[in-house]
């Protein structure tokens, strides 16, 4: 996959849930066993590693996506991916659920 996503200018990442969140929080163990599972869905550091095992010299915009509303806060999405860009949180986007995310412009 990384061979994929390296060097492109924009990315649109999944950041579905914070492992701390989901594991305390009120699904049922084996619906966390699923989304947190192999062929689940990308936690935040998840993505954050995926991040950082690309070329990002060529990235204008990240935009995390498919949040869980129970399991993640952007804040925590927008910190483990800044964190490995060496970047400010603002220059993380959320793609909110119910209104996708606004136009970028690619230069």
């Amino acid at each position: 996959m990384e061979t994929v996503l390296t060097a492109c200018n924009a990315l649109i990442l999944e950041c579905n849930h914070d492992l701390d969140m989901l594991w305390n929080g009120p699904y049922i163990r084996s619906l966390k066993q699923r989304v947190s599972g192999r062929l689940g869905h990308l936690d935040n550091e998840s993505a954050s590693r995926l991040l950082a095992r690309l070329d990002t010299s060529k990235l204008q915009h990240v935009i995390a996506a498919h949040l869980s509303e129970k399991n993640n806060q952007p804040e925590l999405a927008k910190a483990a991916l800044s964190s490995t860009l060496n970047c400010e949180d603002h220059w993380i986007s959320i793609a909110q659920q119910d209104m996708g995310f606004d136009w970028r412009e690619i230069s």
